[in-house]
């Protein structure tokens, strides 16, 4: 599922016995995860990310009484934001505009639905439906362990418990038998480059292998409804066959497939 092999775990410069011990429990979740991968506590002593990365450049984990990020590099980082999410929540909530990701969807706000994102990624696609679907259940699936691990964790701690209870989140693949039951399935596959995104999805690209092709017709044979987000000009929405709502002002549009069969 994923190609990374190792990853350092260290603290702030700031630290005391508390986090040490969270540093610990990150690394007995990441040994669940992915049981070849290796993992290395490193003390933080005064060192900058910048020093981690002189002689080894494996990942970095920094654990603190903040939101864990994630070092691909000294300049290249992950970490849960809200990033554009905010500003489309506001424009609900002050001109009942509903986002195009959801708007597509065959559910209502109300509706007890069950959702899949089968592409997690940095959590705010599935951000926005959980504060704007209060009544549904949520899958999310996300293929890379350190990804997995941190915007997880970053969501968890970022909200209320009484938003985050309706998550599932899963390490992996969609599980086939979640994918059938789900009301819709929700897919952003980032296999094309050619959209130009924020600062974390930028990092994600460069960095992790995502689903492929395969996958996303896997997705589409066994969903009763997918939602697919992909470049304006992506064969994929022709070739699978889906009804796409045009966003004028944006280069990601969305598709959606109901299968009838279903």
């Amino acid at each position: 599922m994923s190609t990374v092999n190792k990853v350092r775990i260290t603290s702030p410069v700031k630290t005391d016995d508390v986090i040490f011990l969270k540093m610990e429990k990150a690394a007995a979740e990441l040994r669940v995860l992915e049981s070849e991968l290796s993992i290395e506590l490193v003390e933080r002593r005064k060192m900058t990310i910048k020093d981690f990365f002189k002689n080894d450049d494996s990942p970095v984990i920094v654990i603190g009484q903040k939101l864990p990020v994630l070092y691909f590099s000294a300049d290249d980082k992950i970490v849960y934001h809200e990033n554009t999410m905010n500003f489309k929540l506001k424009r609900f909530n002050k001109y009942r505009e509903v986002p195009p990701l959801i708007d597509i969807m065959p559910v209502s706000l109300n509706e007890q639905a069950v959702i899949v994102d089968a592409t997690m990624g940095m959590g705010n696609d599935l951000m926005l439906m959980v504060q704007l679907m209060k009544q549904a259940e949520f899958h999310a699936y996300e293929i890379h362990p350190l990804i997995y691990f941190v915007i997880k964790h970053g969501i968890q701690q970022y909200y209320d418990i009484d938003l985050t209870k309706r998550i599932h989140f899963h390490y992996g693949s969609a599980a086939d038998e979640v994918i059938a039951s789900a009301d819709v399935v929700y897919v952003d596959p980032m296999f094309e480059t050619t959209v130009s995104q924020q600062s974390g999805m930028q990092v994600l690209s460069r960095y992790t292998t995502r689903h492929d092709h395969d996958h996303l017709m896997d997705i589409v044979q066994r969903a009763r409804c997918v939602v697919l987000k992909a470049h304006f000009r992506s064969p994929l929405f022709k070739r699978y066959g889906f009804q796409v709502t045009v966003r004028r002002s944006s280069k990601s549009h969305f598709g959606i497939l109901v299968n009838k069969k279903m």
